[in-house]
């Protein structure tokens, strides 16, 4: 399709644009601006361009046997040039004669290219004009006029040598273009800063466009402002939240009652001196959190010096409140560990007896005491660390019976014969020796697992030749914790340990619950040595080499020399 849609156009000719008028000055949609040719003898119309010779075509019959029609599917020119030329080979309109005129062939004019002398029309492209052409509509009827055919021919030719005799159309804004859209959203909006706005809907939807972008651009901006400012809120609020805790919070503390136990001596004294003797055992947390709820507690003052079982990680309060039953009621506790000659003390001071009553009370009455028969009439293991409670007028024999049956009741429940091969001993008494050892070796519960594997492995690897080398089953014997090199090589008693193979004769201590599990689930590994570094460090090694050097930083920590030939602090 050519412009304007209609159809082909000749070279020479100029197409048609709404707002010219038709054939007779009507308006029309379908016609072209005519171009005014020579006549037939070679004359011209003033101010008209001039047309090549026309050249004729054969002519078809009329289909009433008439004058010779044209072919349809173009209009033919006449002499003034109105219609389109047709192009060989296509239909022609009929088309009626002229008054006055005598007939003429059908002709196709060739015209040359120049410019129109009087108002000249190009047709503009649909981005300048504004609006959409309409298709090809049919030409509005002719009015009536004084020839044959109804239409004054001259008339209609002198009225377009007038331009201003020539009627305006005004059409009826069309709908929006596609073509307009398009352009409108790829060309930039030009508008001057202090010029009027463009109100077109191509300028409105660009301008939305600019808005959409422009929205989600600073969205985003707002989006990672945004997260910045949270990201330094939170940061400030971190560090001012540590700041009030160093300066102003609470001092750090373990909260409800623990875990595990733990034998503590507590002496005559303030809470805080209380306080570091808990925290070096690792019961709580820090000192202040144990003198600020010694504060707050009104029975702190009730606290007694003695021995307590304790238990790992305690809150300040539920210490405190330990400390106040234990010692507020009539009651003894028995820590865990303590020998038999401890524990016959500690009931001489319960009972307010003279001291010794209690040791020469269970020297005499063994038999009556409810000893096993494998204890062999030795009582030592089976005075049962827990709290006991005391009436008025009690006797030491009494309360000694009741912490044998305690014990013996404990250790059928754990089933000790059963567990003595997994423990890598001969039988339950034995479970309870070794358990003795570890009680008396150990200070955390948490490590008594490895300890009880160390103890299995010296008894039953080459690694120590089978000797457990344990000072503390010497210093049981001889009643004192500082040995010479002299004891330590003599081995005339079983109880010596580094010189003799297996196990003492007898248990070293009184050994708890916790002791008496470790030893019969020992953790699986390789350790042969551990050593207590500090109440709640014990460090463990495969090898002998490995263990000299923690012994050695050991007697360093504590100012004492080092014996390296014995691995021993001198």
């Amino acid at each position: 399709m050519t412009d304007l849609g209609g159809g082909y156009q000749p070279q020479g000719t100029q197409p048609w644009h709404p707002g010219d008028p038709g054939p007779g000055g009507a308006p029309g949609n379908q016609w072209q601006q005519p171009q005014y040719a020579q006549d037939q003898y070679g004359g011209g119309q003033q101010g008209y361009p001039q047309q090549q010779p026309q050249q004729s075509w054969p002519q078809q019959p009329g289909p009433y046997g008439g004058q010779p029609q044209p072919q349809q599917g173009y209009p033919q020119q006449d002499q003034y040039g109105y219609g389109q030329p047709q192009q060989q080979g296509y239909p022609q309109q009929p088309q009626q004669p002229q008054y006055g005129q005598p007939q003429q062939q059908p002709q196709y004019v060739q015209q040359p290219q120049q410019q129109q002398p009087q108002q000249p029309r190009r047709p503009m492209p649909p981005q300048q004009q504004g609006y959409q052409q309409q298709p090809p509509q049919p030409a509005a009827p002719q009015p009536a006029g004084p020839g044959p055919d109804g239409i004054d021919w001259e008339a209609e030719a002198a009225a377009l040598d007038a331009p201003q005799a020539r009627p305006v159309v005004v059409e009826p804004e069309p709908e929006r273009w596609a073509d307009d859209e398009v352009e409108a959203l790829h060309e930039p909006e030009q508008e001057s800063f202090f010029g009027e706005q463009d109100d077109s809907r191509s300028a409105e939807r660009n301008r939305k466009e600019k808005g959409k972008k422009s929205g989600r651009k600073n969205r985003g901006a707002c989006l990672v402002v945004a997260l910045v400012l949270l990201g330094g809120v939170a940061g400030a609020g971190w560090w001012g939240y540590g700041f009030y805790q160093e300066h102003f919070g609470p001092p750090p503390d373990f909260s409800g009652a623990g875990t595990g136990t733990v034998q503590v001596e507590i002496k005559p004294g303030p809470g805080e001196q209380m306080g570091r003797t808990l925290l070096a055992a690792g019961v709580v947390k820090s000192v202040e959190a144990f003198t600020s709820a010694f504060t707050r507690n009104p029975k702190a003052g009730t606290i007694q010096p003695g021995y307590f079982t304790m238990h790992h990680q305690m809150s300040g309060d539920e210490a405190v409140k330990l400390l106040v039953d234990s010692a507020g009621g009539d009651a003894l506790i028995v820590p865990e560990g303590k020998t038999a000659a401890v524990t016959y003390g500690m009931i001489d001071d319960k009972l307010k007896l003279a001291k010794g009553t209690t040791a020469g009370v269970a020297k005499a009455q063994v038999a009556t005491l409810g000893l096993p028969p494998y204890a062999g009439g030795n009582i030592e293991g089976f005075l049962y660390p827990t709290k006991y409670s005391i009436s008025q007028g009690m006797k030491p024999e009494d309360l000694l019976k009741q912490m044998v049956a305690t014990a013996t009741q404990h250790f059928q429940a754990l089933n000790l014969d059963a567990g003595a091969q997994k423990a890598g001993v001969k039988s339950g008494y034995d479970v309870l020796i070794a358990a003795s050892i570890l009680q008396a070796e150990g200070n955390n519960s948490t490590d008594f697992g490895k300890m009880a594997r160390v103890i299995s492995n010296r008894l039953n690897t080459d690694t120590t030749q089978h000797k457990l080398g344990m000072d503390t089953t010497l210093q049981y014997f001889l009643g004192r914790t500082k040995l010479t090199s002299k004891e330590i090589d003599d081995g005339s008693t079983k109880f010596n340990t580094y010189v003799n193979t297996g196990l003492p004769p007898t248990p070293i201590s009184n050994p708890g619950e916790d002791a008496l599990k470790a030893m019969l689930n020992p953790t699986p590994g390789n350790w042969a040595y551990f050593i207590a570094m500090s109440p709640t460090e014990t460090r463990f090694s495969d090898s002998y080499a490995e263990h000299l050097k923690s012994v050695e930083e050991n007697c360093t920590a504590h100012g004492q020399g080092f014996d390296k030939g014995r691995g021993h602090c001198k």
